[in-house]
């Protein structure tokens, strides 16, 4: 399937067609609630469908280039989170085998790392010595800032955030080198069994180390990780003055904290979208997704391409990873599959391979996302007070429902596959992508 080339420009009743079930959508919840209502519920959808966006952007990168649905990409989210908190709290979670431990998976990280970015060099002495020097560093650095009474204090919250962004690279990398690599010309199942097998692993790697029970930022610890002191003081920003459906005056806020999430994955995204279109690299990535084998004959080194993507995917991926915890997730090693399942299906809802596809996609699966709790209170929807007029429903039924299998909020992942799984139906390549045939 084409990827990273800009689609042909779909028809106009495609975007139209999108506006309008938006606008019936809109039209729908201020008529049952109010605008108040609907709004609110808005603003909290773009931040987390931003956050979605970074993460299946790597998804369908992978798979653009290598045809690969790399299910462990949930996972670098959450060693992402682990390593930021890593060192900003040294203590954090760890004890001596832990650090051991820790520190000896960071010195390989960085020696894969290294083999991939200078496998030329490596070839000479003086490559292989700068090498080793540099992957020593890196683990001696590291070791100074985990051990207790040295680097306690910990490192700022933006200076750790950059420092887990190399790492997850780095951890990508690795995937790349050690599992996929070897089975770039093996049928599909078993590359995507392998993936499977290290999100699986790297779960397990991430409980052994920091325990299974979910953590949040230790404000206690550092009142500096507190969303209020990194982002800004204060209920954040004023938007409207509204009322809700009883005459209750209601004002609009939000955070400086998902304003930021919004504004830095815009920019990350129209960056990404312009190394992909404007440098040569990003030629040689689009040659790459189109055909892999022909792009190697023309001289492109297929495998640095392909590790560049995973590159950039984790680098997206650890980005989003500590915003996401600061709106109020906990940490946990299964953190990764929540998101990675929502990332998955915005990847493929967009159409899997396309890059812009996934941004559109990660964006509507957010706000259906976060929309589906608004749900849990359907019994003082006007359209309920209808249907209860006309005896069709009544509130002691809409409690039996609710008892016996729980509210909509409950069931907001099943929700947003079925959304998938409806589009796909009738749109199988998904909102941008396209059919492609391969001549015998």
């Amino acid at each position: 399937m084409p990827v990273f080339n800009q689609i042909r420009k779909s028809p106009w009743k495609t975007p139209l067609l999108w506006l309008v079930g938006f606008l019936v959508f809109a039209g729908f919840v201020i008529w049952n609630r109010d605008l108040y209502t609907f709004l609110q519920f808005l603003t909290l959808g773009l931040p987390q469908g931003a956050i979605i966006a970074l993460i299946a952007v790597g998804y369908s990168m992978v798979y653009g280039i290598i045809q690969l649905i790399n299910f462990a990409h949930g996972e670098i989210f959450m060693m992402s989170t682990y390593f930021a908190l890593m060192l900003m709290v040294p203590t954090f979670g760890q004890n001596h085998m832990g650090l051991s431990v820790i520190t000896a998976a960071v010195g390989f990280l960085a020696a894969c790392t290294a083999w991939v970015a200078f496998t030329g060099l490596l070839k000479k002495r003086a490559g292989r010595l700068i090498a080793a020097v540099a992957v020593g560093a890196g683990v001696a650095g590291l070791n100074w800032l985990l051990v207790p009474g040295t680097g306690e204090s910990g490192l700022p919250f933006w200076v750790a955030i950059c420092i887990a962004i190399v790492y997850s690279c780095c951890l990508g990398v690795t995937m790349d080198l050690l599992a996929y690599k070897p089975l770039r010309n093996s049928p599909r199942l078993i590359p995507l069994i392998t993936a499977i097998g290290i999100s699986l692993f790297l779960q397990n790697f991430a409980q052994s180390i920091w325990g299974s029970a979910g953590r949040d930022f230790p404000v206690a610890q550092k009142p500096s990780f507190h969303p209020g002191h990194l982002f800004g003081d204060g209920p954040g920003i004023h938007l409207l003055n509204l009322t809700d459906r009883f005459g209750n005056p209601q004002t609009l806020d939000t955070t400086w904290l998902d304003v930021t999430i919004i504004l830095v994955t815009v920019a990350l995204l129209v960056a990404l979208q312009s190394f992909i279109h404007f440098t040569r690299t990003g030629k040689a990535m689009r040659a790459c997704a189109q055909d892999r084998v022909t792009a190697g004959l023309m001289g492109i080194q297929t495998s640095r391409v392909v590790a560049l993507a995973f590159v950039l995917g984790a680098a997206l991926a650890a980005v989003a990873a500590p915003l996401y915890v600061l709106r109020g997730t906990f940490l946990s090693p299964t953190m990764g599959y929540i998101v990675g399942i929502l990332a998955f299906a915005s990847a493929v809802l967009g159409g899997i391979g396309n890059v812009t596809g996934a941004m559109l996609g990660g964006m509507i699966i957010g706000i259906i996302y976060t929309f589906v709790p608004m749900f849990d209170t359907f019994n003082t929807f006007r359209i309920f007070e209808k249907m209860e007029q006309w005896g069709w429903v009544s509130q002691q039924g809409w409690n039996d429902v609710v008892n016996s299998i729980g509210r909509p909020g409950q069931y907001q992942l099943g929700v947003a596959y079925a959304f998938m799984i409806l589009i796909i139906v009738f749109k199988p390549t998904g909102l941008l992508g396209k059919s492609s045939a391969r001549r015998a």
